[in-house]
């Protein structure tokens, strides 16, 4: 099923679905490393996991302060988990293809959370588009047979320490 765009009525609404988002997505990309038996793509799985907790760890605060925070967080790491499942049967090859073709929807969407961020929330909006060019550049790398592709990963996580409001 492709991913959508989402537009949202308020700075707000985007950004505590975009949080939400994250909480999922660290279960999300924690269940295929732990479910992927290749060593070196458990590995992909888990920086990407490691992106999506800096990301949530980043937000949180501000999430907080807005009075954002999910009311269940263990259900979105079920349904993060239950995402993963899905994916398992997609296989490694799809699931890049995915990321690369239908993850930069989530650009757009953080662009437009971006222009309705209050100047203090916005590092946090572009922290958010910067871990999707991550991804996808990422699974561009990879579908590309580079070899060292998680390396792009592993650059993002060296150049983008948490950031707090």
């Amino acid at each position: 099923m492709p991913i959508l765009l989402a537009t949202h009525a308020s700075f707000a609404e985007g950004f505590r679905l975009s949080f939400a988002d994250e909480v999922s997505g660290e279960a999300f990309f924690d269940a295929l490393a732990k479910a992927e038996p290749d060593p070196h793509r458990s590995l992909a799985w888990q920086r990407l996991a490691e992106i999506e907790q800096v990301t949530t760890s980043a937000l949180a605060g501000a999430a907080a302060e807005l009075g954002l925070l999910p009311e269940d967080p263990v259900a979105l790491r079920a349904q993060g988990i239950a995402e993963a499942e899905e994916w398992i049967g997609q296989g490694w090859q799809r699931s890049l293809e995915v990321m690369r073709d239908e993850f930069p929807v989530y650009l757009a969407e953080f662009d437009q959370i971006l222009g309705m961020a209050p100047p203090a929330y916005a590092p946090l909006i572009q922290l958010l588009y910067d871990h999707e060019v991550a991804f996808i550049d990422f699974a561009r790398a990879a579908l590309a047979g580079q070899s060292d592709a998680i390396a792009v990963l592993d650059r993002y996580l060296e150049d983008h320490p948490a950031i707090t409001t």
